[in-house]
């Protein structure tokens, strides 16, 4: 995510669908030089086209459509919100990034071991502490999200949303039904979730409907982090009514870029098979 962040940023102003300023922070020495050179369109073009080759279409285009929705719904949200909280929240930067989240106050959850490690880089990089930016470190193993998160200033009486992105497609069942139940109990009604989910069926073989399926799964195995976790499309809002949710949208990575990419005459195409939903606590 990173890379992929790092070279939507490296766009013009005017033709990026936003801008990560720290995203090159958090990648290896090679692709920090690529970064550097994407800021030249030759360049750029040439290195999102090998990206594109290497691991099929859609995992490059779909990651930028997501990242721009999600911005726009935190957004759209942040004058009802006064807390965010980040689940996973690995290298996110919006804390950093999104003037809308001023007045919020951002938690970000992770394992101890890899915000340690984030925490570590942007402290390297010299990169200011964002205001009302609180890390939560929460191992799902042993520690209660809520109560974590009240140690860090979390106040549960506040309006909150929370965010799940990019992680549940590599969790095991009961990992994400913990996860499921953590959000539950730590929100209030009414509070809302937007996280990220796979269309169960690539899981199952099902790759006529998806044909970026095949090199995209190989990939991720490849790196070490195979998807073992999707949800039906069709089933989801049963699926998180029995678990206290209410579904509010679900939109694949492809409409997400449909609603972006034409305005600016680019060609990209997110996948069908990655899915944003938003939700609210019931």
């Amino acid at each position: 995510m990173a890379v992929q962040r790092g070279l939507e940023s490296s766009r013009p102003a005017g033709t990026r669908l936003f801008g990560d300023p720290i995203a090159s922070q958090f990648v290896s020495l090679p692709w920090r030089v690529a970064l550097w050179g994407a800021r030249w369109a030759v360049a750029r073009r040439t290195i999102e086209t090998i990206y594109d080759l290497l691991g099929g279409p859609g995992p490059r285009a779909s990651a930028i459509a997501r990242t721009k929705l999600i911005d726009d719904l935190i957004c759209e949200a942040s004058s009802s919100i006064s807390q965010l909280v980040i689940l996973g929240a690995g290298y996110d930067a919006r804390a950093f990034r999104l003037d809308c989240l001023s007045k919020c106050a951002v938690h970000e959850v992770d394992h101890p071991n890899t915000q340690a490690h984030a925490r570590a880089i942007l402290r390297q990089a010299g990169t200011p502490t964002a205001a009302r930016l609180e890390f939560t470190a929460v191992d799902f193993e042993r520690d209660d999200l809520r109560d974590a998160l009240i140690t860090s200033g979390y106040q549960p009486s506040r309006r909150t949303m929370f965010l799940w992105e990019g992680v549940t497609q590599y969790l095991p069942d009961e990992a994400v039904e913990k996860t499921f139940s953590a959000i539950r109990r730590a929100a209030r009604k009414d509070d809302s979730l937007i996280f990220t989910y796979v269309d169960e069926a690539v899981l199952h073989g099902d790759h006529d409907r998806f044909p970026e399926a095949a090199k995209w799964l190989r990939g991720t195995a490849k790196r070490g982090e195979p998807w073992i976790f999707g949800l039906p499309p069709s089933g989801l809002r049963q699926y998180l009514l029995t678990r206290g949710f209410s579904l509010v949208s679900d939109l694949s990575a492809r409409e997400a870029g449909e609603r972006y990419f034409p305005q600016q005459g680019r060609l990209d195409r997110g996948s069908d098979l990655y899915h944003i939903a938003t939700t609210t606590v019931s």
